[in-house]
């Protein structure tokens, strides 16, 4: 695996060693995260957990810049996707599933949605597996930006539960609060999905 091939250890990286090594770099410390988020799947790095961590360094705010990340994350794998793969699979699939990708065209703000929504696969995979498809950019976007937000606050929030409790016990009623709110998207999901399969 390429992680132990470079000698790369994340067993001993704490929250608080995290937070205070990103904090070191100032106002650095945005546009380092920003990058490594970018450049995650190099080292098969989860994007849950460094999602996460944006709450853990920044709090709440953090929100802010995993958005940032995200989206330009989603946008270069979709690029590099669309313009260096998606030629080579319309001559695989020769018209054997042109009528779905025909489908995702039409109605790809709705289909992007979705699977932001009700994320049924890794982030990465939803990203490279879009570009494949007929998807219009526009819509590729603009839904990608307004899907994550539900699931990429929860995350933030959870993050910056965890560190609160760190540093004052007292706050563990922020932990029972995150769990209440991954609760209520992981509803919201299933909810979305039996509503899906009964358009179909």
């Amino acid at each position: 695996m390429l992680v132990r091939s470079l000698h790369i250890d994340f067993s001993n990286i704490t929250p608080e060693k995290f937070k205070e090594t990103i904090e070191g770099f100032g106002i650095w410390g945005p546009v380092i995260y920003i990058v490594f988020y970018i450049l995650r799947p190099l080292i098969f790095f989860p994007a849950a957990l460094l999602s996460a961590s944006a709450g853990v360094i920044w709090g709440v705010k953090g929100l802010i810049y995993l958005l940032i990340a995200a989206n330009l994350s989603a946008v270069g794998e979709f690029l590099i996707s669309r313009y260096l793969a998606r030629g080579a699979v319309e001559k695989l699939i020769k018209g054997k599933m042109g009528n779905i990708d025909e489908a995702i065209e039409r109605r790809g703000f709705v289909t992007v949605l979705l699977i932001r929504l009700i994320p049924n696969l890794p982030w990465d995979i939803q990203n490279l597996g879009l570009g494949l498809t007929k998807v219009k950019f526009r819509d590729y976007f603009w839904a990608t930006f307004i899907g994550i937000v539900p699931g990429s606050f929860v995350l933030v929030y959870f993050g910056s539960s965890f560190m609160s409790v760190l540093t004052n016990p007292k706050n563990i009623w922020k932990v029972g609060l995150a769990v209440l709110l991954f609760a209520f998207v992981y509803w919201l999901q299933k909810f979305l999905k039996d509503k899906r399969k009964e358009m179909v």
